[in-house]
């Protein structure tokens, strides 16, 4: 899976009005998740972020997704389904927008086993400011070339 890429220039958000428009209300039975890349000897990589909003009680420190498993789950076991599916690696980051209190504070779980019931059973988690995330994330995206 190789070839030529383009770096990103602006959100495209189309096909999500696109979707919603079609389905006209209806509830849906599918997920987004914001990134599927191939790497040369990881195979593929899922990442799903999740924005902390400024007005939460939790950090991207503290946010985990087994703290709203009973109003989320279907997102995250359908993610790991995904990644079973594909042998893949699921990791999900916890983030928080520049220029909040939270900006600098990234957390990164390498999912390793879920449980439909229970939520995240068995993880990695590593901690990184915003600059060392960046460069990390830099680092296995150009290994995806």
């Amino acid at each position: 899976m190789s070839g030529k890429s383009k770096s990103l220039g602006h959100i495209d958000e189309s096909g999500f009005d696109f979707v919603k428009e079609l389905l006209q209300g209806d509830p849906t039975f599918a997920i987004d998740f914001e990134r599927l890349q191939f790497h040369k000897k990881l195979g593929y990589i899922i990442f799903e972020f999740l924005l902390c909003e400024e007005g939460q009680v939790v950090s991207p420190h503290t946010s985990h997704p087994n703290r709203y498993w009973n109003k989320n789950s279907r997102k995250f076991i359908s993610l790991w389904e995904a990644t079973q599916a594909l042998s893949a690696t699921l990791y999900l980051v916890n983030y928080a927008k520049i220029g909040t209190k939270h900006a600098d504070k990234i957390t990164m779980l390498k999912v390793l086993e879920v449980n439909a019931e229970s939520g995240i059973v068995r993880e990695r988690k590593k901690e990184f400011t915003r600059a060392e995330f960046s460069s990390w994330f830099r680092k296995l995206n150009r290994e995806c070339s």
